[in-house]
């Protein structure tokens, strides 16, 4: 069903938890990392990071055209990347997560950070291809970031030619912060799909000739584990089919109990699965999903949307809610504006609702090029991304979700 149109995606379709993807679990070995370790110098703390953001996010009123933000509720907050960050089309930002995904008092420490990933188009040149950028949040009104690479630590033939860490190669799609692990989803224009573990506890400061190339990050996180998507990958080709798994935007529910783990499928057609996974309770595995005795993560849950284009996903279970209410922003595309859709589905209901705008009454009033959601239950607030970058308008914002609600028709 085309989200260019009028149509809703219909209800939220439960399916057998069996029908979703299993993930087989690889850890890098600890020596890998200690010998990057060992050339990286040891391991900075968060707040370390967080010192050194150099870089200034606006919050003026108009730093963001109100064409890029969303128009039905309307953002309360919002904040736009330093120039060169907000005209570069080589990068796209894909997510945000926050310090409520990674703990639930909402801090890290004594720091409110904001993380948002951005990856790079497979044809353009330089260094890298996933960036997470740091945002020291803790004053509203003056946010800082600075960048830091994601990366994988260099197998031995590497490490052989003097280099610690390689870059991902491949593309992000989406990221979520959960205790001192971040987990995004990596995918190659070949297939190859892949959840990637980067841990906070081993961020490193890069190495200089990384820094003289270009790269503009002053620090690298390295991936310390992997799930690898049973079956094989899902390149463009498997886009528009049912059968291969094409793992996409990532989200965190502290609605239930335990915390939980949801994806989304990336597809360019509906319908499209979301999955949800469970963390692991075992000391040491703090932020990895839960495996069995062969190391694999099964889905507790899976459902089938019509919706398509999911780039960013938030469930949430309200108190006393029979249901989880799903929040899917979905970006058409070819919508006049350029406007997406932000769609709130249930198990169980026959349709889907969201706001309606302009002079047509359609249901694109969601941000420009919507990238990935993040809820902070403590405050209620739904944290997006936009992305106009031919028009330099990349932006955080909050919406407060009680106001998504009262949008919905």
């Amino acid at each position: 069903m085309s989200q260019a149109t009028d149509d809703t995606p219909g209800g939220l379709e439960r399916l057998p938890a069996a029908a979703g993807p299993a993930l087989h679990e690889e850890a890098v070995p600890w020596r890998r990392l200690d010998t990057l370790a060992e050339r990286l110098g040891q391991p900075v703390a968060l707040g370390t990071v967080l010192r050194e953001a150099g870089h200034e996010m606006s919050a003026e009123a108009g730093c963001a055209d109100d064409g890029t933000l969303p128009a039905d509720p309307e953002a309360v907050r919002a904040y736009c990347w330093e120039k060169t960050d907000a005209r570069d089309e080589d990068w796209t930002p894909v997510s945000v997560t926050t310090s409520a995904d990674a703990d639930d008092d909402g801090r890290w420490g004594e720091h409110r950070v904001v993380l948002s990933a951005w990856t790079r188009a497979p044809e353009a040149d330089g260094p890298g291809s996933a960036r997470v950028a740091f945002v020291d949040a803790g004053d509203p009104g003056r946010l800082t970031y600075t960048w830091g690479l994601l990366a994988l630590p260099a197998a031995q033939g590497e490490r052989g030619r003097g280099e610690a860490y390689r870059p991902l190669g491949a593309e992000v799609r989406g990221m979520v912060w959960y205790q001192d692990k971040l987990l995004a989803t990596v995918g190659r224009p070949d297939g190859g799909e892949t959840l990637h573990v980067f841990s906070l506890d081993r961020v490193h400061r890069t190495a200089a000739t990384a820094q003289e190339a270009g790269n503009r990050t002053p620090f690298v996180l390295p991936a310390v584990a992997s799930y690898r998507l049973e079956g094989g990958g899902c390149g463009p080709a498997q886009e528009s089919e049912e059968g291969a798994a094409c793992l996409g935007a990532l989200s965190l529910d502290r609605s239930t109990a335990p915390d939980t783990l949801v994806v989304a499928e990336r597809r360019a057609e509906g319908p499209s699965r979301l999955w949800r996974y469970t963390f692991s309770r075992y000391p040491g595995r703090e932020g990895l999903l839960s495996v069995d005795g062969g190391g694999v993560a099964r889905p507790v849950e899976s459902f089938r949307t019509e919706a398509a284009e999911i780039r960013g996903l938030v469930p949430y279970r309200a108190p006393g809610a029979a249901e989880d209410r799903w929040y899917l922003a979905s970006d058409p595309r070819e919508a006049d504006g350029g406007r997406s859709a932000l769609w709130a589905q249930s198990a169980g209901e026959r349709t889907a609702r969201a706001a309606r705008c302009g002079e047509y009454e359609l249901p694109f009033c969601w941000a420009a090029g919507a990238r990935g959601l993040a809820l902070r239950p403590g405050t209620g607030e739904l944290w997006g991304v936009s992305d106009a970058p031919g028009r330099g308008e990349r932006s955080l914002f909050t919406v407060p979700l009680g106001a998504v609600d009262a949008s919905l028709e």
